[in-house]
């Protein structure tokens, strides 16, 4: 995988969070995979176009930062792992979820096929 094309893949990572944040179904529908799977962190896995609509039917959804974002390429396969800041607009703290996204090339770019989201433990 040359430089160029691994540096596309974090991109693709922030760009599928704003998506989220921001509830366009549009940009998801076009960064994801059509056999894209969302594993949420209480085990809870969605196909892409229920993870969609779970999205943007979302009231008042938190931003989402990424922290820490790492890329492990492989050929035509791209695995990225990090941290997902979520950052609610009312009282809750901000949530910090560890991530395992999996990114394929196709002829049209990279898409995103996987994403596993985990609690981080603290090990202090």
């Amino acid at each position: 995988m040359s430089p160029e094309a691994a540096a596309q893949v974090p991109e693709l990572d922030v760009a599928i969070d704003m998506a989220v944040s921001g509830r366009d179904a549009a940009t998801l529908d076009r960064l994801l995979a059509d056999d894209f799977v969302y594993t949420h962190a209480n085990g809870k896995p969605e196909p892409k176009r229920e993870f969609i609509a779970t999205a943007v039917a979302r009231a008042d959804p938190p931003r989402r930062i990424l922290h820490d974002l790492q890329v492990e390429p492989h050929n035509d396969i791209a695995v990225t792992r990090g941290t997902i800041e979520f950052i609610y607009t009312d009282a809750r703290p901000n949530l910090y979820l560890g991530f395992v996204r999996v990114h394929r090339l196709f002829d049209s770019g990279w898409l995103a096929i996987s994403h596993r989201s985990f609690h981080v433990v603290d090990g202090s």
